[in-house]
């Protein structure tokens, strides 16, 4: 299960701060030419951002309060073979696609920020404390994915997505000590690997904006460790922003690519 000499293939992920105007969808779908990659977990989406005929789609479920909105959407080059249903099909999507090195399951997720279920109304779950949510969300899913790779044993499992929370190893960030340590424990009991715990603009990827903020990504790619062992594999990222100043979203995206 290799990919063919000197070809690269791409797998990212973005979350796009649902965009609603044509302006901010069209500048979106340009970056997303850009990037170029087979495979995109588009978080906080719209159906302004259709890739279609180039590229299958897989969705999530509707929130009520959310239309036209879906919260996951995955979108293959490659061919969708089956659609693999998950614990909560709102806010995760799961397939399994045929890729030119051999089958794959990619699941896309948001794990929930650090007010969900607390206040608003973009979780229907109430009466949470801070962090409750996600670190729930993260027993949950990682359940989910034992059990959907319990069910296609002999198939690479890939999770991409919003997981909000910096995985760097620097100080501070986003999120908790505490659900750092649950996730990084859970995706070990799963053999998957994080290919994004990086400090993207230490390495040039990230830019200041400018305002002179540093972006500190909170959108990861993990896979079956078995996987990242047998063939070569690089992460990226890129700016929220464009060379002049245009705001896409108030998320980078990541990436991953195959040698």
């Amino acid at each position: 299960m290799k990919p063919t000499k000197n070809q690269k293939y791409r797998i990212a992920t973005w979350n796009l701060d649902r965009p609603r105007s044509n302006s901010k969808a069209n500048g979106i779908k340009a970056k997303l030419n850009d990037i170029a990659a087979d495979i995109f977990v588009l978080t906080e989406t719209s159906e302004l951002i259709n890739l279609h005929p180039e590229y299958q789609a897989v969705k999530s479920q509707e929130f009520e309060l959310y239309k036209d909105q879906p919260w996951i959407t995955i979108w293959s080059r490659w061919k969708v073979v089956e659609e693999i249903e998950t614990f909560n099909q709102f806010r995760t999507a799961c397939c399994l696609v045929e890729a030119p090195f051999g089958p794959i399951i990619i699941y896309g997720t948001i794990i929930p920020y650090h007010m969900a279920g607390v206040s608003g109304n973009r979780y229907p779950e109430k009466g949470k404390k801070m962090w409750q949510l996600h670190t729930e969300d993260i027993l949950d899913q990682s359940e989910d994915w034992k059990n959907i790779m319990a069910n296609y044993p002999s198939i690479p499992f890939l999770v991409a997505g919003d997981f909000n929370q910096t995985r760097d190893g620097l100080p501070k960030g986003y999120g908790t000590i505490q659900g750092r340590k649950l996730l990084t424990q859970k995706l070990s009991d799963n053999k998957l690997c994080c290919l994004t715990e990086k400090d993207f603009y230490d390495s040039g990827f990230l830019t200041a904006d400018s305002k002179g903020r540093k972006r500190r990504n909170i959108d990861h790619i993990c896979i079956s460790k078995n996987l990242c062992e047998e063939i070569n594999i690089t992460a990226g990222a890129w700016n929220q922003f464009s060379e002049d100043g245009f705001a896409y979203s108030d998320h980078n995206g990541t990436y991953v690519d195959f040698l």
